[in-house]
């Protein structure tokens, strides 16, 4: 399906132009734009993935945590230093391309890279609510969180090798008569088209079932750690008020000592008997200090804070899922929509282009929006990683830097 550029003249300005020239000036006027997004993308994304794998798998115990989020930023590392540079070249060159081989296998590349990383995303929703919700459950292990990991990419590789048969170099016309060129896109034949309705509602309902997946395990995990922050708060407040009853025993245990006394001085004791006073303060103030001090004490190394930091953790982690997952199918949505009106409707995706201008390349790329911002907001979230990439960079250019204990 090859085709030769052609040449033709202008309409506007009566000069031989080239399928080269006019698509530069179709670049310049329609792509510079997405482009540029796609640039930054895969600048940011390159660099965040491979410090979120490099630390994760290197400086974290191991744990479901860890499992998913190294797999993950593989999955991401992949989609922007392979599959982001191959859309940057298939925009810059949206008519002159024409190697079926290269545009076969990208494609499968980048529907790996996407289903994979919204399969996974379900895959971790699952482990999050086993967790908050079904605490005395069984729980999956690391070992069945890496099997988990390793089938969904099995079974991404599987739905994307529809991309074989779907995508090829086909020609592509354009407004001057009789030019043309080549682009790598959905191939012409009704087959094909056929073949690409149906995968894209496909994929549309399967990202809408783990995304409706997503909110309701969520749902139900907030739920189970607001409660439990709840009876947390209730057991601490239980505390105070222990600590401030031993506090007014204390007192009355006081002045009986001191109504003691006084009865006693005042009767002038013998000697014995002011040993017997001693003897009685001393065994109250030791009754008072097994009543009082041993609650204070507690208050002081406050016997919560380890749960607490349990907790704290673990909604860390939720919270570091859940925007991974929210941000995720915010950019992956739009091209599937996009895709399937495209599909099912040619007249309407041409006034859905008109409408949205330069937006409508920037929205079908959207998916890359995920693989970009997952190391991002491990950094927001999680303050062990800030910490370690601090460490990783202090040791690099030798700068001092204090290593506190971290636990996880």
């Amino acid at each position: 399906m090859d085709s030769q550029p052609n040449v033709s003249l202008s309409n506007s300005t009566g000069s031989v132009i080239s399928i080269e020239q006019f698509e530069f000036q179709e670049f310049l006027k329609d792509d510079i734009a997405v482009v540029i997004y796609l640039i930054f993308l895969c600048f940011v994304g390159t660099i965040g993935n491979g410090h979120a794998f490099i630390i994760y798998h290197v400086r974290y115990k191991p744990s479901n945590h860890r499992t998913f989020v190294v797999w993950l930023a593989a999955i991401d590392f992949v989609a922007c230093a392979v599959s982001a540079p191959f859309e940057i070249v298939d925009i810059r060159h949206g008519y002159t391309f024409n190697s079926g081989a290269a545009c076969k296998c990208f494609r499968f590349i980048n529907h790996v890279v996407s289903i994979a990383s919204g399969l996974m995303l379900g895959v971790i929703a699952v482990e999050r609510y086993r967790k908050a919700c079904c605490p005395f459950g069984r729980q999956i292990s690391e070992r069945e969180a890496s099997i988990a990991c390793m089938v969904t990419v099995g079974v991404s590789i599987l739905l994307s090798t529809a991309s074989f048969y779907l995508y090829d170099v086909a020609i592509k016309l354009t407004d001057i008569p009789n030019l043309s060129g080549t682009d790598c896109t959905v191939g012409a034949s009704d087959g094909q088209q056929s073949v690409f309705r149906f995968y894209s509602l496909v994929l549309l309902l399967i990202s809408t079932i783990i995304f409706i997946l997503c909110i309701v395990a969520y749902s139900f995990v907030g739920k189970s750690l607001y409660k439990q922050m709840r009876f947390r708060q209730s057991a601490q407040l239980k505390n105070v008020q222990k600590t401030l009853s031993g506090n007014s025993v204390s007192s009355d245990n006081k002045m009986s000592v001191s109504s003691l006394r006084h009865k006693m001085v005042t009767e002038k004791p013998e000697a014995s008997s002011s040993q017997q006073i001693h003897d009685e303060e001393s065994s109250m103030y030791s009754d008072k200090n097994k009543v009082t001090l041993k609650p204070l004490q507690q208050s002081a190394k406050n016997p919560m804070v380890p749960g607490k930091k349990r907790l704290d953790r673990t909604r860390r982690i939720t919270l570091m899922f859940l925007i991974a997952t929210a941000v995720s199918y915010v950019g992956y949505l739009p091209n599937l929509i996009i895709l399937v009106v495209r599909a099912a409707r040619p007249s309407a995706y041409l006034y859905l282009q008109a409408g949205l201008g330069m937006l409508t390349p920037v929205l079908l790329r959207g998916y890359f929006l995920s693989n970009v911002t997952n190391p991002l907001v491990y950094c927001f979230v999680d303050d062990r990683f800030r910490h370690e990439c601090s460490l990783l960079y202090s040791k690099i250019f030798q700068f001092p830097a204090k290593r506190k204990p971290l636990a996880l």
